[in-house]
């Protein structure tokens, strides 16, 4: 007895464990670090695995995250996520088709809205209202994509990691500002 109830338990434990792995899936792979952010971690004492363990779960960001994406950034914890960043070695107008046929019928395309300054080429915006303002933006959960056409079009995250090949950057409002 003692037997069957002790793998009833291991087995229940190993499901919950598995499953909870499944549920976490992380929104993003981590980047390659530059020589200087992985001299940092061991300064901290830190490893890639701690910084693994940053990442959020696609679950927690409740977006889709465009597939085989790195993860740039969040703004935010668990509880507060309120913007994330990936980027990834593909052309804009291969994340821009597979956003396309991702996102709902509550998702608009709305290319006037991207800020051409920043190198933005697309912005989907998850609104029912028809005609959405630079303003209104605000107070929905968007999707912005920016051409990478050198390092610095990345921002911070050349400074953490190897953005070689990188030519997209994925950023997503969570949780709007509105």
């Amino acid at each position: 007895m003692f037997l069957l109830n002790r793998s009833v338990i291991l087995g229940a434990v190993f499901f919950i464990f598995w499953t909870n792995n499944s549920v976490a899936e992380p929104v993003g792979k981590l980047a390659p670090l530059t020589s200087l952010s992985k001299q940092s971690l061991v300064a901290e004492g830190k490893t890639e695995a701690d910084m693994l363990e940053d990442i959020p779960s696609k679950e927690m960001v409740g977006m889709p995250a465009y597939p085989d994406a790195y993860f740039a950034g969040a703004m935010g914890d668990v509880d507060t996520l309120s913007a994330l960043t990936l980027m990834s070695k593909d052309s804009a107008k291969e994340i821009i088709s597979w956003y396309k046929k991702k996102l709902g019928d509550e998702w608009q395309d709305v290319p006037e809205l991207a800020m051409e300054d920043l190198g933005e080429v697309a912005v989907f915006i998850k609104s029912d209202k028809k005609k959405i303002s630079v303003i209104d933006s605000f107070k929905y959960q968007q999707i912005r994509i920016s051409k990478v056409e050198k390092p610095e079009d990345t921002g911070f995250a050349a400074m953490v990691f190897d953005v070689t090949g990188i030519k997209c950057m994925i950023n997503m409002t969570i949780k709007p500002l509105m």
